[in-house]
C-alpha cells in the first residue's frame, strides 16, 4: 500500500487545501500522515507532525535546520519511509525527502509567483506595484528555488489552467485542478453576497453590512453583526449551495474561494490582500482575464459583471495524479 506524507506550508491559503486534498482521499487505498502547522491545520483533521516546534520561536522567520527538534522530526519521517512526499512548498519535508532521496511533488497555489513566466508577470505589473510584499529576502527565495529544482514535479494548483485562455507556465511546471464542489440551483440558498474568508477581516465585513441579504462564510463565528449572516465555512454543501445562487461572490483573493467561484460561474469581488504575494498575483491575473473585479471602495462592488469562460482543459485533481502512479 502507497504511504504518503503530506506537508502543508506555514499559512492560512494552505488550510483548504490541504483539507479538501484528505476528503478527497477518503476511503482510497492509501497510507496518508500529515505535517502542517498551526496556521494551515484544519479544524476536525489529525496532524500527525505540527512543524511550528521546528521555527525559532523569537525569530520564525529565520529557517534553520540546526535543532534538536528538526532532527527528530527527520528521523521520525525516516522510520515512516514514504513511498511519495507531496509538499505545499514546505521546507522542512522538502529538505528530508531531498537528504533520503524520497519522490516528492510540490503541489501549491504559491507556485504561481514562481511557473509563470517572467515578462508574463511584469505586464501584470505587480512588482512595480507591490514592491513592498515581492522584495523578499533573497536567501529565503533561493531556498524555495532550491526546493523547485530539487523535486520531481512542480504542480501548480490553479482554476487558471481551465480557462479558455490559461497563462503561460515555464517549462517544468503543470496545472493542477484545485477541489471543488459545484452547487445546484436552489431558492432557498439564494442570497444576494456571499463571501468566503480565511480570517475576520473587519474592513470586509463593515462594507458588507451596508447591503442586504449578505453572507459571510468562515471559521470566526462567535461574534454577531447587524445586517449580516455568518456561517460556518466547513458546512460545504451549504457553503456551495448558497455561493452558487448568489448575485456576486466576496474573498480576498486566495486560490480556493476564486476556484470555487470560476467552477461556479460566479464573478468574484477581490478585496485584494496586499500583504499576500499570492493573493496579489491571484487577483491581477483574475481581472486580467475577466474573473473579478477589484475592490477598493464600496461603489467597486459589481453585480452584473459577466461570468467566467470554463475549459475543460483535461488536468488532473492531485488524487488522479496519484492514482495514475
Amino acid at each position: 500500500m502507497l504511504k504518503i506524507l503530506y506537508a502543508a506550508a506555514n499559512n492560512v491559503n494552505a488550510k483548504i487545501q490541504l483539507s479538501r486534498f484528505l476528503q478527497a482521499m477518503d476511503g482510497k487505498p492509501f497510507i496518508i500522515k500529515v505535517a502542517a502547522y498551526k496556521k494551515s491545520s484544519p479544524k476536525n483533521v489529525s496532524i500527525d507532525w505540527t512543524l511550528d516546534c521546528l521555527l525559532n520561536m523569537f525569530k520564525p522567520e529565520h529557517i534553520s535546520v540546526d535543532n534538536h527538534n528538526f532532527v527528530t522530526y527527520y528521523e521520525q519521517v525516516k522510520y515512516y519511509n514514504p513511498d511519495l512526499i507531496i509538499s505545499d512548498m514546505e521546507y522542512f519535508t522538502s529538505y528530508i525527502a531531498n537528504v533520503l532521496s524520497t519522490t516528492i511533488w510540490q503541489c501549491s497555489s504559491s507556485l504561481i509567483n514562481f511557473a509563470l513566466p517572467r515578462n508574463y508577470k511584469y505586464d501584470l505589473g505587480v512588482f512595480s506595484k507591490h514592491a513592498h510584499t515581492f522584495n523578499k529576502n533573497p536567501l529565503h527565495v533561493q531556498r524555495l528555488i532550491h526546493i523547485l529544482d530539487n523535486s520531481n514535479s512542480n504542480l501548480l494548483y490553479s482554476h487558471f489552467g481551465d480557462h479558455e485562455s490559461p497563462p503561460p507556465l515555464l517549462e517544468g511546471f503543470e496545472w493542477i485542478k484545485p477541489y471543488h464542489q459545484v452547487g445546484k440551483a436552489s431558492v432557498p440558498c439564494q442570497h444576494n453576497i456571499v463571501a468566503g474568508l480565511n480570517g475576520n477581516n473587519k474592513k470586509i465585513l463593515d462594507v458588507l453590512k451596508k447591503f442586504p441579504d449578505s453572507v459571510v462564510f468562515s471559521e470566526f463565528l462567535g461574534e454577531k453583526h447587524t445586517n449580516l449572516l455568518l456561517k460556518d465555512i466547513e458546512n460545504e454543501e451549504e457553503y456551495f449551495c448558497n455561493l452558487r445562487n448568489s448575485s456576486v461572490f466576496v474573498c480576498e483573493g486566495q486560490t480556493s474561494f476564486l476556484a470555487d467561484a470560476f467552477y461556479n460561474d460566479k464573478h468574484s469581488a477581490v478585496f485584494v490582500n496586499l500583504k499576500d504575494a499570492e493573493c496579489i498575483i491571484n487577483s491581477t491575473i483574475s481581472e486580467k482575464l475577466g474573473l473579478s473585479s477589484a475592490v477598493y471602495q464600496i461603489e467597486d462592488l459589481k453585480f452584473s459583471a459577466k461570468q467566467p469562460i470554463i475549459k475543460d482543459n483535461g488536468h488532473q485533481f492531485l488524487h488522479e495524479r496519484i492514482e495514475a502512479l
